[in-house]
């Protein structure tokens, strides 16, 4: 078998079953649940990492190895563009663009292939030996992708070249022949794979056997044609299924348009639909998938709705952000089998986590400040946003209302953001209580957030009552839309 090789792979390859650099992660807010059922009973929660993922991959390896069932992931493409994602502001329409992530690679196509090679080499540790991989790629680098593949998986375990068409943005171009499809390279694990053939994974029948299709008191059929002797021939002949078993190209699931409510406003955001076909076809549920690239959360969500467990990790905090809302708000999203109905559940429980303790020392981003101006002194302890809110207390019940939330560093940030603010909320995308806050472990008891088609925050707790007297810890935690994280205690007498 030929085997791709670059410079510094000789070095990838002593440390490829390495557990180096094993971190503890630090919980960061904590999302329980008593909506979901029989999940809940064995107390799993599933995970969203903020952090690098080679180094959470090598943290989660001693609890998960051989343990996760499927592995999806959409990495950089290494195109050398810049890809953003918007940053909605109040309730007006008003948003900026925030770079998600550089697909630059200042070292080249060596560079790149190094690192994806140490990542995936990670996880092949974790899938189970029924599991497979999903690598969703495109023109750019997917033929270097699958000699790696095929080397770290095994040729034999090559499955499938997936191609994903869908119809190509306007292009200008008259220089080449338009490109409009993705790549996603499927390998299992062994020979002995999940792979299901499920009902809700197939493709729809061509508009020609669509129109050929009848209803009888039996069923859908169709006229089975032919001739003898001249005489033509005809017989009824049933479907048991609507639709057909998939071929490998997909080209009956459309892109995210803006419009859709699945929208979140990241620019490589894949369909749930396409995820959706890939998970129910190889894993089963309450198996356990993991996105080591998550973004806006597609996988995350798909998994949740299909009852799956779920692992989610990126290195941007404002897309962990993002999935986090998606999945909370997830109960008005699509119903993933029914797409024309909501969902209509909670979340499952999850626990967001990070490899780095989260604290008020982490800057502003430069990208958020007029030209010029010194990141450094902008975010000190000393200079930290300031909350101001409303405590209400009657007898053993309690109301909080945010009054007001003020950055000192408010006139080094550009003017282009400065002039979409109207309001302190405005500043404001999510806001939480725990009312029983202790061991540093935030539960989020009551939250309010904006999500791309639903603005509207509440600047108002609903009444929570305390069933015991005593001293209680309330805490307060704000996130606003630059992704600083402020957070406040209280001492309630109950």
């Amino acid at each position: 078998m030929a085997n791709l090789d670059w410079e510094g792979k000789k070095v990838s390859e002593k440390n490829k079953l390495g557990l180096e650099n094993i971190k503890p992660f630090h919980t960061l807010d904590v999302y329980p649940s008593s909506d979901y059922g029989h999940l809940e009973k064995d107390l799993w929660y599933n995970l969203l990492i903020w952090g690098e993922n080679e180094a959470i991959l090598n943290s989660i390896m001693p609890k998960f190895e051989k343990q996760v069932s499927l592995i999806y992931i959409d990495p950089p493409f290494a195109t050398g563009g810049d890809f953003n994602f918007k940053i909605q502001i109040g309730e007006h329409g008003k948003s900026i663009d925030k770079v998600a992530y550089k697909d630059k690679w200042e070292k080249g196509l060596d560079s790149y292939l190094e690192f994806l090679y140490n990542r995936l080499v990670k996880m092949r540790q974790l899938l189970k030996p029924n599991g497979s991989i999903y690598v969703h790629l495109d023109w750019h680098i997917s033929h270097y992708i699958k000699l790696i593949l095929d080397e770290i998986f095994g040729i034999d375990n090559f499955r499938n070249e997936i191609i994903w068409a869908y119809p190509a943005a306007s292009v200008k171009t008259r220089r080449f022949f338009i490109r409009s499809y993705d790549t996603i390279l499927f390998y299992s694990n062994s020979d002995d794979y999940i792979f299901n053939d499920d009902p809700n994974i197939y493709m729809e029948y061509s508009n020609r056997v669509k129109n050929a299709l009848k209803k009888d008191e039996e069923g859908i059929f169709y006229y089975r044609g032919g001739s003898h002797n001249g005489k033509k021939l005809s017989r009824k002949v049933y479907v048991q299924q609507e639709g057909i078993f998939p071929r490998d190209v997909w080209n009956d699931i459309p892109y995210i348009r803006a419009n859709t409510k699945e929208y979140q406003g990241f620019s490589t955001q894949k369909p749930e639909r396409l995820l959706r076909r890939i998970i129910l076809a190889s894993t089963n549920e309450n198996d356990i998938i993991a996105d080591f690239f998550c973004g806006s959360g597609t996988t995350l969500a798909v998994a949740e709705k299909l009852r799956r467990r779920w692992i989610g990790t990126d290195i941007n905090k404002h897309t962990i952000h993002m999935s986090r809302k998606r999945i909370l708000n997830i109960g008005e999203s699509n119903n993933i089998l029914k797409w024309k109905e909501n969902y209509n559940r909670k979340p499952h429980s999850f626990r967001v986590l990070s490899l780095s303790k989260e604290d008020n020392t982490e800057f502003i981003s430069k990208d958020f400040l007029k030209k010029g101006i010194q990141i450094e002194p902008v975010y000190t302890s000393q200079n930290l946003p300031e909350l101001r809110i409303d405590l209400q207390q009657n007898n053993k019940t309690v109301i909080v209302e945010l009054l007001d939330y003020n950055l000192p560093y408010q006139k080094l940030i550009s003017r282009e953001i400065r002039d979409k603010i109207i309001s302190f909320s405005d500043f404001i995308d999510y806001w939480a209580i725990d009312y029983d806050f202790e061991d540093n472990l935030f539960n989020n008891m009551w939250f309010s957030f904006r999500s791309g088609k639903k603005r509207e925050l509440k600047l108002k707790s609903t009444p929570y009552n305390y069933e015991q007297n005593g001293l209680y810890n309330l805490s307060i935690k704000l996130i606003d839309i630059f992704g600083t994280v402020t957070q406040n205690s209280y001492t309630i007498n109950i």
